[in-house]
């Protein structure tokens, strides 16, 4: 079956509310990294006009199409290709979806920046700050060590178009050659199908990195990404934010 995704641009205004202005006045913000959602990331015009006494910058995320587009799963700091230093991220758009990418995006970091969500279509502004994911990541880091003292791992795996990393995946039996792997491939990721194999102890998700954050109570027997199974002594020895939840 042919798939055909098309872009649905918001046609109301766009433009920053008072509360998200006086925000970064009254905080002292002077470099802004500039995110959307694609419904808004071509329409920045009129907020890029409001922020001309600021240092705006940007990027194009790894997998998107546009500049300022932003993600839901550009969860790694390093999927944004930002090339400079922000006070604080502002996002442009509606949920949360998109923008606690950015606060997920910061587990590793030692100081956490700020992420600024403007909606224009409330005309209303939130702040998200790690705390709105400290449960998940103290689950998170729970499934860390979990699976550094596990023997037994399934791995899961998607066939959908850009989730697919078996390839990327099979690295890990080099890093860790006492452990026994099984690899799970499938379209959709059924969580109460999981529960046939127990003789898995523990999961590494391969397919969208919010999986191994946000569904983290389907998994039973805890679930990480693969880019931090493959890191995992390094994560859990160094200083972060996620090791002092």
């Amino acid at each position: 079956m042919k798939i055909r995704f098309l872009e649905a641009p918001y046609d109301g205004e766009v433009k920053l509310c008072k509360d998200t202005l006086d925000y970064l006045k009254e905080n002292n913000i002077k470099t802004i990294g500039l995110y959307a959602s694609i419904q808004f990331a071509k329409q920045l015009n009129a907020v890029k006009e409001q922020l001309k006494n600021f240092n705006v910058i940007t990027s194009q995320p790894d997998r998107t199409t546009e500049q300022h587009q932003l993600l839901g799963c550009d969860c790694f700091n390093g999927n944004l290709n930002l090339k400079e230093n922000v006070d604080c991220f502002l996002y442009i758009g509606d949920g949360k979806f998109q923008p606690l990418a950015l606060v997920y995006g910061q587990k590793d970091a030692k100081e956490f920046i700020p992420v600024v969500c403007n909606d224009p279509i409330t005309n209303s502004m939130t702040l998200l700050y790690i705390n709105h994911v400290q449960k998940i990541m103290k689950a998170y880091k729970a499934s860390l060590m979990k699976f550094l003292t596990a023997k037994t791992i399934g791995i899961i795996v998607s066939v959908k178009q850009g989730q697919q990393q078996y390839k990327a995946s099979k690295a890990i039996e080099a890093i860790y050659p006492d452990k026994q792997f099984y690899y799970f491939v499938d379209d959709d990721i059924s969580f109460g199908q999981l529960e046939n194999f127990p003789f898995v102890e523990t999961w590494v998700n391969t397919a969208c990195p919010r999986i191994g954050f946000d569904d983290q109570q389907q998994f039973s027997k805890g679930v990480i990404n693969l880019s931090d199974a493959l890191q995992a002594n390094d994560l859990l020895s160094k200083a972060s934010l996620m090791n002092t939840l």
